[in-house]
């Protein structure tokens, strides 16, 4: 009796482990051939997951079509994100994770600046901004006298209407105007034979140039071609202006130098060679070049950001090339969150960091705006400009509440309803959270498009958006890690 029993016991566990390994290939059939797809992007892991494989006789043969199989469903099982969250809470509060995992530089390849001890009020607490040089304010050019041609003037063809006199109510003018529309110089015509194959990030020690990032030439100029396409979509006398932003422990790396001599970029120079001339590429590299190694406070300690200040600089010039202008930084009203301990000290703990932590200055523009995230083209949601509540973990996103959403819309509300508004395109991922007071103050209406985020399949294409918006200028400011990787590169193109 007791071996039936077990042998019965016997049958239904088979058969329940049956049972089970039947659902589990059904649940990845379904997921693998029924599911839609989805975003194809991880903000988490900053990588495009993998994609749904298509099946061929040869691709089954080969193996090809099952490995693609295990890698979608790796990346799609349910629950996945939620595991990685799980982790890096994990990691944060038993301080697993290391400075080296995080920056991947040996030991004292990123320079944490000494400051003095500091006598902090009780309340607010706030830290005074550490002395900089002021930016020196261009002088005027004067505009060139035109140069005569040898044609005869048509009015010198007829006397009667070059003997006519000037009425006295309209005096000559006493120097040249200023015209209100100067063309866009003609960038002279390049190859690529004249570049070299490979163009460098380089930090400066005295004479010697460390490479600190590469990108190949056939690759910046692949890139080249769709900011072209974007520039493309502009009315006349609109401009598309980009720059990249090296990541913070790659650019104080140089104040550990015996002779720092600041940062140079080679790959900005190239896109701006080879793309239209409405495209402008300016090398945040060498903007902060000489304010970073005099000390001014352009890039964090304990973050992998640029500060708003740093930010500011940069903006300042990249308006510039659409004719706008900036107040002074001091001129935008501004709280300031100190301690401000960010993403480097969060996944790393670092006693160091925690003994010179930063100071966070949270700015808005000088007039008022109104903010709304987009869901469709008809749908929106109002969100702060300034989220108090935003990721604790990331403090720095306390900028429109992080780069999330597919278009999110910061206009002035003190202007007439039916006003024809100028407007921009920011296209950026984190490092542009910073630049939108700048942006804002600068434009009637500024767009913020994150293309990790972006929708297509809600929102339509960003190319008729661009359109109906009446986008005037575009601006593309990012991350070297986003910029230089595939994903963001791709999503930007996906998404045109």
């Amino acid at each position: 009796m007791a071996d039936r029993r077990r042998k019965k016991k016997n049958r239904a566990l088979c058969f329940a482990a049956w049972v089970a390994l039947i659902a589990l290939l059904l649940l990845g059939g379904y997921e693998l051939l029924l599911v839609p797809e989805g975003a194809a992007f991880s903000a988490q892991e900053n990588r495009m997951l993998a994609e749904r494989p298509g099946f061929s006789l040869r691709a089954f043969l080969d193996g090809s079509f099952a490995d693609g199989v295990e890698k979608y469903l790796s990346d799609r099982f349910p629950g996945r994100a939620g595991i990685i969250d799980f982790d890096r809470a994990a990691k944060q509060v038993g301080s697993f994770a290391t400075w080296e995992e995080y920056a991947r530089v040996v030991e004292n390849d990123v320079a944490i600046m000494e400051r003095e001890p500091e006598e902090l009020p009780d309340e607010p607490i706030v830290t005074p901004r550490p002395t900089r040089t002021p930016t020196p304010t261009p002088e005027p050019t004067e505009t060139p006298a035109p140069t005569p041609t040898s044609e005869p003037s048509p009015l010198a063809a007829d006397a009667s209407i070059a003997d006519t006199p000037v009425p006295s109510d309209t005096p000559e003018p006493t120097q040249t105007p200023v015209p209100t529309a100067t063309p866009r110089p003609t960038k002279a015509p390049v190859e690529l034979s004249d570049f070299p194959r490979e163009l460098h990030f380089y930090l400066l020690d005295g004479q010697t140039k460390s490479s600190a990032q590469v990108q190949s030439r056939n690759a910046l100029y692949t890139e080249s071609n769709l900011f072209n396409a974007y520039a493309s979509l502009l009315p006349e006398g609109g401009v598309f202006v980009m720059t990249i932003v090296p990541n913070s422990f790659r650019a104080s790396r140089v104040l550990s130098y015996a002779d720092p001599q600041g940062m140079t970029s080679e790959i900005e120079p190239f896109i701006h060679a080879v793309t239209a001339d409405n495209v402008t590429a300016l090398s945040t590299a060498d903007l902060l070049s000489q304010p970073l190694i005099q000390g001014e406070y352009v890039f964090f300690r304990t973050d992998m950001h640029w500060t708003p200040y740093g930010a500011y600089l940069v903006v300042s010039r990249m308006l510039e090339e659409a004719g706008e202008t900036l107040p002074p930084y001091e001129d935008f009203p501004k709280t300031q969150e100190h301690p401000f301990l960010g993403t480097l000290y969060r996944d790393s703990h670092s006693k160091q960091m925690e003994d010179n932590p930063d100071t966070l200055d949270i700015l808005t523009p000088l007039h008022p705006v109104r903010v709304r995230r987009y869901t469709t083209p008809d749908s929106f949601e109002e969100v702060p400009f300034i989220d108090p509540d935003a990721n604790p973990r990331d403090r720095y996103t306390v900028y429109l509440g992080g780069p999330k959403g597919n278009w999110t819309v910061i206009e002035r509300t003190d202007l007439e309803a039916d006003a024809e508004k100028k407007t921009c395109l920011v296209i950026s991922d984190s490092y542009g959270l910073c630049t939108m007071p700048f942006f804002a103050q600068a434009y009637d209406r500024a767009i913020l498009y994150d293309p990790r985020y972006y929708e297509k399949g809600n929102m339509g294409s960003v190319a008729d958006l661009i359109e109906s918006w009446g986008v005037r200028d575009i601006y593309l400011v990012a991350g070297e890690g986003n910029i230089y990787g595939y994903p963001f590169y791709s999503l930007c193109n996906r998404q045109f």
